[in-house]
């Protein structure tokens, strides 16, 4: 039976019998209620949602008028508001204020608007231009507010204790509390146009004393027609509260327990308690039990996966759901005491358990999100209701459901005919009734669900002795407001007008959520001299407007993550963004969708230094860092980006810091100019040499040419630093060759002799051209070429002139692609080039080409490497002069310790002169095994080892 205060405005769910239409329905034999709270912040936690002065903002820029936003504490208590409009108060005036009531200047009947988040009111002295006219004016105003509404309010005006003006605003029908337990602490917003101002002045939804009152009158109610009453919970949120987790568990699991709760389903506290600390709440609080199907703990009688309630002959089945998701949140040594497995399995599973233990009806209480909960009322037969909570509203508004099923007695348990959607965050209590009735064999059936759900806003008078209760055990005091740290958005909108189009919201004048997430990434990036940052979206961003203080801005730092920068290859990198399929990682440095990293595509094989936070690095995500190197914690993020803010504060002030503050928030530029120092494989090698056809090349000024068959120990590398823009780029490269080896000459001696004897300068300076990154790109570069030592003419046994050449190339190069198993790159010019030891210009044409290949999943890399002069014919040819040069180099890399690898390579070496002694081919081949180094190094960011 529906109790009568049910009878109002039901929304009924009628099935249509074939033939027939439904009989009236009988009297329920026995009701069950289920009254729940969705997930909130607990004892201590607060919401406000007030965004009604958007509505002015949109359409004073409409009607190009300027304005300003403020946001300031406010005393609160149900249809009273206490302000001080020029200042925020420091917590001591309240006594005085009210006691000052009676002399103070009282307007009545002041025109107001009303909404589910929030009460508006115009400055009765100042009434010109009409604020409330220009908010009505808003075309948006009656699709997107339908809950605004006209009221009246008296308007008293008086002075503080320090000689501030001071307002109370009181709406009809508004007691004034002589408990002073009754007032709490709000956030207004005042909203200025031109000589007018407009009072915002907040609800305070999902405190503990208005829930109080709301779900007692909620259990009263229920008690007079059900014959039990269970009072249960989704769970707690997790977050900053000012105090421990362990403290925080325990002041919200004894507000729970004077409240009469009996089952939680365990949420972002209680797992990330961990099991050992979740097992003493629930040693110190028996009176509650613990309900979780998909989350098992390592004390196997922490969770019950299900329970069975029997009155009256009726068999109620519970299961508890838990959000999956609540894994990417827990940091690694929490998350090893819970194993969770898919909820629609587990809620196949347990719903056929208490079907099978003889369950009547069965209710499914999940705190999963709501698509997670569709998922389970479209796929699991078994259940009857869904008790959940809607997380995305934020105005509440009472809800009335029901659902009647004539053909229960005859029809097979299927999908749930109702999911109570109640609210999160405490902004609401549920009320699932459960009505059964008398079977015709016998026994009782589930003939109807009604769903009753009322929101908690602090116009409900306070359960004062609860409040009292919690304030004594939290012994918190209302912090200083502290030092400014956030300028007004409407201030540095004013000087830099392109950060009004960051997003909807900034175009209203004040900051974002989204903005400020990628604001404090990027703080982050810098502060850690990373190329990248990732962070977790803050699960809470009051609505806050103005210059924000410390405490304010603590508001927008919910988070107790603690810092890791560390390095990881980007093909891991990638790894980990893709997988982030529901939106929750905010990224400063990067481009998700183009996957480039400060406008350059993400290289798989490249180390990134990234900036993040110990739950990502230690949690759900663990997986994607294993193989992260050079790992480093720091403090916490909450206190780094306020010491940051407080940095930049002391840089100055005015538009100097408006400046420096409008750089940081705004988005991240699509490219950043980067200075990059690369190893290109320094390597440390031994080599078995064998030439050929090299006997009338004595007077070559290459080592490599005049070399003998020998053994040979060497090593080579290059260094290349490049300064790169987003149209041009240069690079200065250094090229060093050096190897020795020992071989007999044709009188039987042993002579010491260099194979390879190189040093080479080069500068480059190329254009880049839009389109794909692999585009071919014109450039012109100049090479010094000379060696340590000259060369030794073999057959004389005297010294060729030391090699001093200048070579000068125009060309087109094609550069390697960041991504894929097999990259090509390569590059054509026409070359000039003049040996100063032998002087005399040449001309011709010059080739490369290189390819990298890995192999398997160990990364051994193969590489080839090719490399082609040609010159040109000309009447002052000697000796000396090569027409061929052609180096092909295979190589493999094997890795063995970080950027150290195994290095395996043969190494070919073709040449051929120009006059008719030197137009035998020559060759020289190296079967070289060797240590190399590859590792690019970028100064402004990372270390070099």
């Amino acid at each position: 039976m529906i109790k009568p205060g049910f009878r109002t405005a039901i929304q009924l769910a009628v099935l249509v019998v074939p033939g027939a239409m439904v009989a009236q329905r009988a009297p329920a034999d026995l009701t069950i209620s289920v009254i729940y709270t969705g997930r909130s912040l607990g004892a201590l936690g607060v919401l406000r949602a007030q965004d009604e002065h958007e509505l002015i903002t949109e359409q004073a820029n409409t009607e190009g008028l300027p304005f300003r936003l403020v946001s300031h504490s406010a005393w609160r208590a149900p249809g009273i508001a206490i302000f001080l409009p020029s200042d925020n108060p420091e917590g001591d005036e309240l006594p005085a204020l009210l006691a000052a009531r009676a002399t103070a200047e009282r307007i009545d009947s002041v025109p107001a608007l009303r909404s589910g988040n929030a009460l508006l009111v115009q400055d009765p002295h100042h009434v010109d231009p009409d604020l409330l006219a220009m908010l009505r004016r808003n075309p948006r105003a009656a699709a997107a507010f339908p809950d605004i509404i006209e009221t009246r309010v008296t308007v008293y005006r008086l002075r503080a204790p320090q000689g501030q003006p001071a307002f109370m605003i009181e709406e009809e029908g508004a007691i004034w509390p002589d408990d002073p337990t009754a007032w709490t602490v709000g956030e207004m917003n005042r909203i200025i146009v031109g000589g007018a101002q407009l009072f915002e002045l907040p609800l305070n939804i999902g405190e503990i004393g208005s829930r109080a009152t709301v779900l007692r009158g909620v259990e009263a109610d229920a008690s007079r027609t059900s014959s039990l009453t269970l009072v249960v919970d989704l769970g707690e949120r997790d977050g900053d509260l000012g105090i421990p987790r362990t403290d925080r568990a325990r002041i919200d699991y004894t507000a729970l327990t004077r409240l009469g709760y009996s089952t939680v389903v365990p949420y972002e506290l209680e797992l990330g308690l961990g099991a050992k600390g979740l097992a003493g709440v629930a040693a110190q609080f028996p009176g509650i039990r613990f309900l979780a199907a998909n989350v098992r703990a390592k004390d196997s009688t922490l969770f019950e996966p299900r329970r069975i309630i029997e009155v009256g002959g009726v068999k109620l089945g519970l299961l508890g759901l838990v959000d999956p998701n609540i894994r990417a949140g827990l940091p690694r040594s929490t998350l090893a005491d819970f194993v969770f497995s898919l909820p629609e399995v587990a809620a196949r599973r347990e719903a056929a358990a208490l079907r099978l233990a003889g369950a009547d009806a069965v209710v499914a209480l999940s705190n999963l999100d709501p698509a997670d909960n569709a998922v389970i009322a479209s796929r699991v037969t078994g259940i009857d209701a869904i008790v959940a909570d809607l997380h995305v509203r934020s105005s509440p508004e009472n809800v009335r459901t029901e659902v009647r099923l004539p053909d229960r007695p005859r029809s097979r348990p299927g999908s749930p005919a109702l999911v109570a959607r109640g609210f999160a965050n405490g902004l609401g209590v549920g009320r699932l009734d459960l009505n059964f009735h008398a079977a015709p064999g016998g026994g009782r059936y589930l003939a109807s669900l009604s769903h009753l759900l009322t929101s908690v806003t602090d116009r409900i008078r306070p359960d004062t002795a609860i409040t009292r209760e919690i304030r004594a055990m939290a012994q918190l005091s209302r912090a200083e407001k502290g030092d400014l740290m956030f300028p007004s958005f409407t201030d540095l909108i004013r000087t830099h007008p392109a950060l009004a189009g960051f997003d909807e919201t900034t175009k209203q004048g004040r900051v974002s959520q989204r903005m400020w997430e990628e604001f404090v990434a990027r703080l982050l990036r810098n502060g850690a001299r990373a190329e990248i940052a990732v962070i977790r979206k803050f699960p809470q961003f009051p609505p806050l407007i103005g210059k924000l203080h410390e405490d304010e801005v603590r508001g927008w730092l919910w988070t107790e993550d603690q810092i890791v920068v560390l390095d990881l290859r980007g093909a891991d990198f990638k790894k980990f963004l893709a997988a982030d399929g529901r939106g929750e990682l905010v990224v400063s440095g990067a481009d998700r969708v183009r996957e480039m990293v400060m406008g350059r595509r993400i290289d798989d094989d490249t180390y990134y230094r990234i900036a993040t936070t110990d739950v990502l690095y230690e949690g759900a995500r663990a997986p994607f860092f294993e193989k992260a190197r050079r790992v480093r914690r720091g403090g916490a993020l909450r206190e780094f980006v306020l010491a940051e803010l407080h940095r930049l504060r002391s840089l100055g002030k005015g538009d100097e810091y408006l400046d420096r503050m409008a750089a940081r928030v705004a988005p991240d530029p699509p490219y950043e100019n980067l200075l990059t120092f690369a190893f290109e494989r320094p390597t440390l090698w031994t080599s078995l040499n064998r030439t050929s056809g090299n006997e009338a090349y004595g007077q070559v000024p290459e080592s490599r040419v005049t070399a003998a068959d020998a053994w040979v120990l060497g090593a080579s590398g290059r260094f290349k630093m490049t300064y790169d823009r987003q149209r041009m780029a240069a690079d200065v490269g250094l090229t060093t060759a050096y190897a020795r080896q020992s071989a007999k000459n044709p009188d039987g001696l042993t002579q010491i002799s260099e194979s390879a004897d190189d040093v080479k300068l080069d500068l480059t300076f190329r254009k880049k051209v839009s389109g794909s990154s692999r585009a071919l790109q014109p450039f012109v570069r100049g090479l010094f070429d000379t060696e340590f030592t000259p060369t030794v003419n073999p057959t004389t046994q005297l010294r060729n002139p030391r090699q001093e050449a200048l070579r000068g190339s125009v060309g087109l190069i094609r550069p390697a692609s960041a991504a894929g198993s097999w990259r090509t790159a390569w590059e054509l010019a026409a070359v000039v080039e003049n040996d100063f030891g032998q002087p005399h210009a040449e001309f011709g044409f010059q080739g490369k080409a290189e390819g990298r290949w890995p192999i398997g999943r160990n990364r051994v890399l193969y590489l080839m490497r090719n490399d082609l002069t040609w010159f040109l014919p000309s009447g002052h040819d000697t000796q000396s002069d090569l027409a061929l040069r052609y180096n092909m180099v295979h190589e493999l890399l094997i890795p063995l310790v970080d950027e150290l690898s195994l290095s395996v390579g043969a190494d070919f070496y073709f040449f051929r002169g120009k006059v008719p002694a030197t137009r035998t081919l020559g060759s020289s081949m190296l079967l070289r095994v060797g240590l190399a180094y590859d590792r690019i190094w970028k100064p402004r960011y990372q270390p070099l080892f």
